[in-house]
């Protein structure tokens, strides 16, 4: 096991200097930030008072900051004064709807991506231990090709390690730590909060009052990490509520603003759009969350179905959110088998549950591809940055497999989504 689980270190490293255009820009100002002790969020702010000087209220959503939960601040501050004794690091505003993409040194992003590395192997042990053992299971996750590609991408890897270690503690009736760890998965990325109401309502059912004491340590973990950092906290989830749609979500169909006159499109893109999408989420999870909690299922296919639907819900959904279901998919084959026939809507849709783990991967990776385009993760290599396909044109050859690749991952969480609603305990 430990051959293999160098092996998939090694082949991480070996592609570790693919980077995205964008994010890359936005990695290399949080070091220079962290290496002058300077906090990200007031970067983050900084620029959001510069693109509202530029263009108006709404377009503050062009801003090129850190706009993510604190956590992570904590992880690479360490990271980034190493890396700062060794490259002259400058701290520069990034000028609002600037897309930064100078290539960075190898050492760059050996630092920013080890902890990501890490916690894919983290992840993968605790796929080992969840499912008796099974080595089979470990290796689905750590040598799948989406969730390499993802995580020399994005550090999701992280997040969704706190959330999988939660569960594990969850398993094990350690709720304190299930609670601390689900807390450091939100304090990474957002979206581990939905899990929260899981576990709470799992406590519930069981007719403990332990959810008050797990919901309690939650929020001291959380506010602990937020409060000094309250400001830019409140900031970042700004930017992520009047986000526009974008990605592989039916949502991102609004960009037909574009069709319009410039004020048309600027409302429904920057107002309109994100005012439905946020009563999407709330509607929707609540639906989904008064629905499980009279469901006699394991807490491992509650928790697959919520991020299911919360994938539905969201309005922007970017490649590597899927990253949240491959653990939880690897988990749901200890309980059903994967070859399991699933037959709906009158035997107009047949699949089996093997069928839809790899759809939810396939689909978003080759979105990805076509997309970004993949072209522009070689930046470090010379290759000039190119524009993805023009949404201007909308019977462009590129823009017509996106739109297919949306319709069907969108079809792929539902049908994913009513099977497991469908599975008795």
């Amino acid at each position: 096991m430990a051959l293999l689980l160098l092996l998939a270190l090694g082949v991480r490293i070996v592609f570790m200097n693919l980077d995205h255009p964008w994010d890359v820009g936005v990695w290399n100002g949080f070091f220079a930030d962290l290496a002058h002790n300077v906090s990200p969020y007031e970067t983050l702010e900084n620029q959001t008072l510069d693109a509202r000087s530029r263009y108006g209220v709404g377009h503050a959503i062009y801003y090129e900051g850190y706009a993510y939960p604190p956590l992570p601040i904590f992880i690479y501050y360490p990271l980034a004064k190493l890396y700062g004794t060794f490259y002259q690091l400058e701290h520069v505003n990034v000028t609002a709807g600037q897309l930064a993409s100078a290539p960075v040194p190898w050492l760059f992003d050996f630092l920013f991506k080890l902890p990501i590395f890490l916690a894919d192997i983290g992840i993968a042990l605790l796929l080992y231990k969840m499912t008796k053992k099974n080595e089979k299971s470990m290796n689905m996750f750590l040598f799948n090709p989406y969730v390499i590609f993802i995580s020399v991408w994005m550090f999701d890897s992280i997040a969704v390690f706190f959330l999988l270690l939660s569960l594990y503690f969850f398993e094990r009736a350690r709720y304190d730590l299930s609670a601390i760890s689900l807390s450091l998965g939100f304090l990474t990325k957002f979206y581990p909060i939905f899990a929260l109401p899981i576990f709470c309502l799992e406590l519930i059912r069981r007719r403990s009052w332990r959810f008050l004491r797990y919901a309690t340590i939650f929020g001291v973990v959380s506010m602990v990490f937020i409060l000094p950092f309250l400001n830019g906290f409140t900031t970042s989830l700004s930017f992520q509520a009047l986000r526009a749609p974008q990605g592989i979500t039916p949502f991102s169909f609004a960009l037909s603003g574009k069709l319009m006159d410039e004020q048309t499109g600027f409302q429904i893109l920057y107002i309109i759009v994100p005012a439905i999408g946020i009563f999407a989420l709330v509607t929707g999870m609540c639906l989904v969350y008064a629905h499980l909690a009279k469901k006699e299922i394991s807490l491992r296919k509650k928790l697959l179905m919520t991020f299911l639907a919360y994938l539905i819900v969201m309005k922007v959904v970017n490649e590597a959110y899927s990253l949240v279901l491959i653990p939880l998919f690897i988990l749901l084959f200890q309980e059903v088998d994967p070859s399991k026939r699933i037959r709906m809507y009158g035997g107009l849709v047949r699949t089996s549950y093997r069928i839809l783990y790899h759809a939810i991967w396939i689909m978003p990776l080759t979105f990805a591809i076509f997309n970004t385009p993949i072209t522009n993760f070689l930046g470090n290599f010379g290759v000039p940055v190119t524009l993805g396909p023009s949404t201007n044109n909308w019977f462009s050859p590129g823009l017509v497999v996106l739109g297919f690749l949306i319709i069907a991952f969108y079809i792929t969480l539902w049908v994913s989504l009513l099977a497991l609603k469908r599975e008795k305990k």
